[in-house]
């Protein structure tokens, strides 16, 4: 992916950015996607620019009862609640180092981290047993 991207713009910061987002979002898809039923087990990618931004989207299925969709729309919304990602990401950081999270508790980072190294906007969609995740990058910004 990150040779794709970096072929593709001209601009190398910006192309390893897409290159991260796009990456770590198909991780999560396919982590946390619901792959057990074949009729509806497909995974899509769509990558658009237009005036300085890109917007990555992966969508997934999911069941309707999966408590990933609930918390990776909680933390969202909780990353916008911020004024900018770094300030999500610094406070996220502290959480982790205020908590006594062990070795199998998850760090609830990879969004945030998402958010702020690949300084986007995040928003995502559950309806008909699927979710999009969408990244919208400001290129603008990245040189």
């Amino acid at each position: 992916m990150q040779n794709c991207c970096v072929a593709v713009f001209a601009d190398l910061d910006g192309g390893y950015a897409i290159a991260m987002v796009t990456g770590e979002l198909l991780e999560n898809a396919l982590k946390h996607g619901d792959w057990s039923q074949s009729t509806r087990a497909q995974l899509r990618l769509e990558v658009e620019g237009a005036s300085g931004k890109i917007a990555v989207s992966v969508q997934n299925p999911i069941t309707e009862a999966d408590p990933h969709a609930a918390n990776l729309l909680e933390t969202i919304e909780w990353i916008a609640g911020f004024p900018t990602a770094e300030a999500a990401y610094r406070a996220r950081m502290l959480q982790i180092a205020a908590e006594d999270l062990g070795e199998s508790a998850p760090s609830r980072l990879g969004l945030v981290r998402i958010a702020f190294e690949g300084n986007c906007k995040l928003s995502a969609q559950v309806a008909h047993g699927t979710v999009t995740v969408t990244a919208t990058l400001d290129m603008s910004v990245t040189a």
